[in-house]
């Protein structure tokens, strides 16, 4: 090993423990001191496991291992987790103040998953109160702060997971996608991100819920294979969670290097708009030249109803997403951020008319998408239209450029890999690969062919103070 362990990435950190070149002990104490440096500034844990805890694990995972007992590329790896996600006997607030001692008693069926493997959850990952927004700004948890320019935002929803992936507290965070909400702070701190085809991993357990038809869970990594090995390792049936796929797990790592060579790339004036930064739109040519280069050929497709992606989306969101909130509050006594009080006034009045507008909206975006993949075997789209903004942004006019470049995904359901592509002004920018539903192990692979091309699809180590 030539690298400090923090430095190494999940498939990395997996082998060494699995062949005992490397303790879980020794991992989950450099990640557990460098969480310790750097929190304090980042706050990209709300709540951390106390170190006894996760240091009796890593010894745990360290006997099992010597022992012969070999669970798997999670085991004695320690993971953080989006706190929206349920853990049990760890503190899971949903990013509200009314939740500030709630300790769920089951797991979510990720956290599940992650512990029969092996994991070793240090911590519950920053969110924006219930998921709403962009930055993670927390009014009750405080701001948590993009590891590239400390004045800038992480991204939201899951800010914390990715400024922790990215300032090396920890090789996988698992972080949940919404709207964008993996892809968008996974471009602004410069890390991958994967958005699955909704019900490849299960949502059961988010927000004391899980049901939503747009929601889901995803990682958060150092490298493209990484997601990949995460995503296969927690993808499965769940009889418990209504979107789950029956489908067997499918091989998101083997096709990795099969390369970009023969593929029709999709782009076109419509995955442009709103109309990105000079700068984001020279990194989105230049990843196109790099795929033509590896032998794929550019095709243009259209999609005409990219305008409705916005107002489909509030419209999901409005409606469903609210409803699921309230079916968790129940009778408890209401308490909401400014912010959110603001969002609740601006909401329109609860009208058949808008749901139905907003389900046929879902279903032109939905046409179009197959209509594109008859053309293009992926798409290929800047993950945002612009690097991140100033923590003290006022976000409202950010959010309508942001989601029509991600929310189709969550409408539709495919599966969309954000990475990086390039540095502008010391921030990071970002391009996504998007492929048809159940294509996840297509997008990774493009993806993939990207990373290995050039450093600009790389992910890089932000200069931190303080480790």
């Amino acid at each position: 090993m030539t690298r400090a362990p923090c430095q190494l990435s999940l498939a990395e950190a997996g082998e060494l423990i699995r062949r005992r070149a490397l303790s879980p002990v020794e991992l989950v104490d450099a990640v557990l001191a460098r969480i310790d440096a750097l929190n304090p500034t980042l706050n990209a844990f709300t709540t951390l496991v106390p170190l006894t805890e996760v240091r009796a694990a890593a010894r745990d995972a360290e006997k099992e291992i010597a022992g012969g007992t070999y669970r798997g590329p999670f085991h004695g790896i320690p993971v953080g987790v989006k706190d929206l996600l349920d853990t049990a006997g760890i503190r899971t607030t949903y990013g509200s103040g009314m939740f500030r001692d709630h300790v769920p008693s089951v797991d979510a069926a990720v956290p599940a998953r992650l512990r029969t493997g092996g994991a070793i959850i240090v911590g519950k990952t920053a969110s924006h109160e219930f998921g709403k927004g962009i930055t993670t700004n927390n009014y009750f948890y405080g701001a948590t702060h993009n590891p590239w320019n400390l004045d800038h935002i992480p991204g939201g929803s899951s800010g914390g997971a990715a400024a922790a992936a990215a300032a090396l507290l920890g090789p996988l965070q698992i972080a949940t996608d919404g709207g964008g909400s993996i892809r968008l702070p996974a471009a602004f701190c410069g890390v991958v991100g994967l958005k699955p085809t909704i019900g490849l991993l299960s949502n059961r357990g988010h927000t004391g819920g899980g049901n939503s038809s747009f929601s889901v869970p995803g990682p958060m990594t150092r490298s493209v294979r990484d997601a990949a090995i995460a995503a296969e390792a927690l993808a499965g049936f769940d009889p418990d969670y209504i979107y789950s796929r029956p489908d067997p797990v499918p091989d998101l790592v083997g096709g990795l290097e099969r390369g970009a060579k023969g593929l029709r790339i999709g782009m076109g004036p419509d995955l442009l708009e709103p109309t990105p930064d000079p700068a984001v739109r020279t990194a989105y040519e230049a990843a196109l030249r790099r795929l033509e280069g590896l032998g794929a050929g550019l095709v243009e497709i259209r999609l005409p109803h990219h305008d409705a992606v916005m107002r489909a989306t509030m419209g999901v969101f409005a409606f469903e997403g609210d409803t699921l909130i309230e079916a968790l509050l129940g009778d408890r006594i209401r308490l909401y951020s400014p912010e959110l009080l603001r969002m609740a006034e601006r909401k329109p009045p609860a009208d058949p008319a808008l749901w139905l507008r907003a389900q046929q909206d879902r279903q032109r975006i939905r046409q179009d998408y197959a209509v594109a993949f008859e053309t293009a075997d992926v798409l290929v789209q800047p993950t945002t239209p612009f690097v991140a903004p100033r923590i003290d942004v006022e976000e409202t006019s950010y959010i309508a450029r942001c989601v029509p470049y991600t929310a189709a995904a969550n409408l539709v359901g495919f599966p969309s890999v954000a990475l990086p592509a390039g540095m502008v002004d010391g921030l990071p920018m970002s391009i996504q690969i998007i492929a048809p539903p159940g294509a996840d192990d297509l997008a990774l692979r493009v993806a993939y062919a990207l990373e290995q091309a050039a450093p600009e699809h790389r992910v890089q180590i932000p200069p931190l103070d303080g480790a």
